[in-house]
């Protein structure tokens, strides 16, 4: 993998600019490297259920949609009162348009976003004969949130519901994911066929795989402004999560008629690495103005929670011309956190529509 990895971007660059000169070295690096990943996808798979392209060049144009969904979680009781507080933050739906040009499935793709105010996303793909590597890095702040309040002092309940709420501060957040794959019968089963389509899947087959997935997002609402919701948040102002996950799953490649495939993927896994970090803020809360709250820093704590279970899913329905193909796929994951005094779930998904050419 690492071997095909560091020489695509010399690869793609010779492609380019090799001269008309038989015996230059450019052309024999180019002549050699061509024939070394062409000869590494076709020795590794059975012709008869997977098929690689005489046109190992593509050019794609792609078009994403993505979300990202936080639920936090804190109960505060003392001698006043009793909250219940779950706050939900999202990104909105985003959307993005983009190039990908590369050969047999490796090469370089460039999006720009067509959505306002939903943070950064940047991802990044590799896919080999047995193997898939995904990464995702979302970054947003959300001044605005939908949140479920239940808050009684003494034995009057005073709020009890959904909330709109409009935070005095935004809310930063900031997501790496990776996931990995690797399929134990990549003789028969392609997942290249269903996620960039450099090989075609010709005939129905399934693999079991050993998934791997790693989270690590940071929340942090530490300002004067929002010493309220730190308050309310048990004096918490910033946590991070960190979670490595291992799985066992099933991939099944259906091809109900030529040219057309539909894949279905499914990981569960358990969450063996659970840390979480949390930064702890005493508050003055002034009555006369927001602006005049105050957090100072406390104390940091490590906690560690107990393993947990997690969910990996995906899908893919691809159709294939003789030169063009397209191509809807998407994934789905949800996690758990809890630090102690909170907990809370995290949800993303995305979905991405590609029109492709090989030539």
């Amino acid at each position: 993998m690492l071997k095909r990895l560091s020489i695509i971007c010399f690869f793609l660059l010779a492609a380019l600019t090799v001269s008309a000169q038989k015996d230059n070295i450019a052309r024999r690096a180019y002549k050699y490297i061509k024939h070394f990943l062409d000869s590494s996808v076709i020795k590794t798979v059975d012709s008869n259920y997977i098929v690689v392209p005489k046109r190992p060049w593509q050019l794609i144009a792609r078009y994403n949609n993505d979300q990202m969904v936080l639920k936090m979680h804190t109960v505060y009781e003392d001698s006043e009162g009793y909250v219940d507080m779950s706050p939900r933050l999202n990104t909105g739906r985003a959307s993005s348009m983009g190039l990908w040009f590369g050969y047999r499935g490796y090469g370089l793709g460039y999006s720009i976003g067509l959505s306002k105010r939903t943070g950064d996303y940047f991802t990044f793909g590799a896919v080999g004969g047995n193997f898939g590597v995904n990464l995702r890095l979302r970054t947003f702040s959300v001044g605005e949130s939908e949140t479920d309040i239940f808050y009684r002092e003494g034995d009057d309940v005073v709020m009890n519901g959904r909330y709109d709420l409009e935070l005095p501060e935004a809310i930063r957040v900031r997501a790496l994911s990776i996931d990995g794959y690797y399929m134990f019968n990549n003789k028969r089963f392609s997942y290249a066929s269903a996620y960039d389509m450099s090989t075609i899947q010709v005939r129905s087959a399934g693999s079991l795989m050993v998934g791997l997935m790693w989270n690590a997002v940071s929340v942090r609402f530490n300002t004067n402004r929002n010493a309220g919701l730190v308050e309310l948040m048990r004096k918490v102002g910033t946590f991070k999560i960190r979670q490595g996950s291992i799985g066992v799953g099933y991939a099944y490649n259906w091809v109900p008629a030529r040219g057309l495939l539909v894949n279905v993927m499914m990981v569960p896994m358990v969450t063996l690495y659970n840390k979480q970090v949390l930064k702890r803020y005493d508050t003055e809360i002034s009555e006369s103005s927001v602006d005049d709250d105050l957090i100072h820093f406390m104390e940091e704590q490590t906690h560690w929670s107990r393993p947990a279970m997690t969910l990996n899913g995906r899908a893919s329905i691809t159709y294939n011309w003789d030169r063009y193909f397209f191509n809807v796929h998407g994934q789905w994951n949800s996690h758990n956190y809890n630090y102690g005094d909170g907990d809370g779930r995290i949800n993303e998904w995305f979905v991405n529509t590609s029109l492709g050419y090989r030539f």
